[in-house]
């Protein structure tokens, strides 16, 4: 029964990620996989279900902290008051005045717009 209810589990948790944005994802499996080596770590060195339980928790809150910060480059444009708006790279903007490329808005780096002075549904 109790194989049972973990492959239950299991398959609740994986099914759940197909629609997560990729940073939640990345964030559940990075704690997932924190807490399992974690706990192996607190099982190898003292023993006991006590150490177990503390090198779950901190394995799962370092494998999260670590997985939030990996992230893909995204796109980035700052419209003509000032506002930085994340969008698809492959989304023209028309009236972009400046265009970047990062993981975080603040590791941004300006990019030439490589659709400056096209309008949309023209090529």
């Amino acid at each position: 029964m109790r194989t049972f209810v973990v492959v239950a589990l299991a398959a609740m948790l994986l099914s759940g990620c197909g629609s997560m944005p990729d940073l939640q994802r990345n964030t559940l499996f990075g704690t997932a996989a924190g807490i399992g080596v974690g706990a192996l770590v607190g099982s190898a060195t003292v023993g006991g279900p006590a150490a177990v339980a503390v090198g779950a928790a901190i394995g799962g809150a370092t494998g999260g902290a670590i997985a939030s910060l990996i992230r893909p480059p995204a796109c980035y444009f700052r419209n003509k008051r000032g506002e930085l708006w994340q969008v698809p790279c492959e989304d023209p903007r028309v009236r972009a005045e400046a265009c970047f490329v990062g993981g975080t808005p603040v590791t941004l780096q300006k990019v030439s717009c490589p659709w400056a002075g096209k309008r949309r549904g023209t090529s």
